[in-house]
């Protein structure tokens, strides 16, 4: 709720929350026919916390966009470097090359665009 204030103010990169719940509705709509699949292969995910694996697990799927194919090699990617995934699917814009050319004011609108596609593909769960 007040992450975009915090990025205004002071550049703060957000982090969703993404609980069990969340995590379950987005393998419903995406993968309904493979759910139990899906949650299999997803606890291969490597973590130091539930919120972790949960955070790691919902940008593997964000970044599969509904391709099973695509998941297996997503986590082998996740667990070699979980910030290769989380960039891609969290923070695309500051994920390029460009991002250390961007002076502050162009930084905070790269976080404040990348957070808001975030929660408008969130949203839809």
């Amino acid at each position: 709720m007040f992450e975009k204030l915090k990025i205004k103010m002071f550049g703060d990169q957000p982090t969703p929350n993404i609980t069990d719940k969340i995590l379950d509705r987005i393998i419903e709509k995406d993968y309904s026919n493979d759910f139990h699949e899906i949650k299999k292969k997803l606890e291969l995910i490597e973590s130091d916390s539930k919120k972790g694996k949960n955070r790691f697990a919902a940008a593997v799927l964000k970044l599969a966009d509904r391709d099973l194919t695509k998941i297996d090699s997503l986590i082998e990617v996740c667990n070699n470097d979980f910030r290769d995934v989380i960039m891609q699917a969290e923070y695309p814009r500051t994920y390029k090359d460009d991002f250390d050319d961007m002076d502050e004011v162009e930084e905070k609108n790269a976080y404040l665009d990348d957070w808001t596609d975030y929660l408008k593909w969130l949203n839809k769960y």
